[in-house]
């Protein structure tokens, strides 16, 4: 199984994203978007849980493409990179922009979104 795990950088609640990752099969990846806070923890967590763990950077395409909001093409390309479950972890969902991008782009694309507030 191939999961994204997205969400806020100020999220610090590991425990609910070891509890969301404990629940996925052996054999799951778990790709991220290399930043402080949920990213960060949940590669921490997943490497801990005996997971591969593929974080992903922002690019230089991504900052030509689309300048100072760089985070829509790393979203675009890690949904590209397939996934089967997206797990957002932000204490306000509703008012974030790059987690809110990830889990529309990944609704739009049939994929299962989790998302979680602190």
């Amino acid at each position: 199984m191939r999961v994204i795990v997205a969400g806020a950088v100020a999220w610090a609640d590991a425990g609910a994203i070891r509890r969301e990752l404990s629940k996925l099969p052996p054999g799951t990846v778990v790709v991220h978007g290399d930043c402080a806070g949920a990213d960060a923890l949940a590669g921490q967590i997943a490497g801990e849980l005996g997971f591969a763990v593929e974080p992903m950077a922002k690019n230089a395409a991504d900052r030509v493409r689309y300048k100072r909001v760089a985070w829509k093409g790393l979203n675009e390309r890690m949904l590209a990179s397939g996934a089967e479950l997206v797990l957002v972890f932000h204490p306000d969902f509703d008012a974030s922009h790059g987690s809110k991008h990830m889990a529309e782009l990944a609704k739009r694309a049939s994929v299962e979104v989790r998302v979680f507030a602190a």
